[in-house]
């Protein structure tokens, strides 16, 4: 388990749009994701996923219009993990990530909100990828980026950590006391 580094920290300082990110875990230009109960309890890799602008705003899709706002507003709560995907100090970099969130958020202001098999919160992720073309590949997909935050994913604290493994393995000890006893 990894908590986050400082570094970003300076960057919510004197943020001057309205959306004050003091106090955020969650650095800018990453994708953010949180456990959603019970479905977490059962399947650890299942979760609420979002993604944070280069101001460190979230952008959390869930079937209606997307409003920039603080992280700690995420729809299934505060998220756990987090993967940095560009440093927020390259001003090209930043605005490209910026725009492809931009599209991304006004293409699925009109979408429908579909679990598993059609459009969904990792949907909207993935196409921001896409459209900015992130890491020169532009086919991200839903399995990819749950993968990709599962493996690779910062803890924002410890709290966090337990909030998604502790009732997984409540439920698996459950079970197993059940199974063999």
């Amino acid at each position: 388990m990894s908590m986050p580094p400082r570094d970003y920290m300076e960057v919510h300082q004197g943020l001057e749009d309205g959306v004050g990110l003091q106090g955020s875990a969650v650095p800018p230009c990453a994708v953010v994701w949180t456990p959603i109960a019970p479905i977490t309890c059962c399947l650890p890799c299942v979760g609420h996923m979002g993604i944070t602008d280069s101001r460190g705003r979230l952008h959390d899709w869930h079937g209606c219009a997307i409003t920039p706002a603080h992280p700690k507003h995420m729809l299934f709560g505060e998220p756990a993990r987090y993967v940095v995907m560009c440093r927020p100090g390259d001003v090209d970099a930043a605005r490209r990530w910026d725009d492809a969130i931009d599209k991304a958020d006004a293409e699925y202001a009109h979408h429908m909100h579909v679990i598993a098999c059609g459009h969904d919160c990792h949907s909207h992720v993935c196409r921001a990828l896409n459209l900015m073309k992130y890491a020169g590949f532009a086919y991200h997909n839903k399995i990819e980026m749950g993968a990709v935050v599962f493996f690779c994913g910062r803890y924002v604290s410890v709290g966090a950590f337990l909030k998604t493994w502790a009732p997984f393995l409540i439920v698996l000890s459950i079970y197993l006391l059940v199974k063999f006893a």
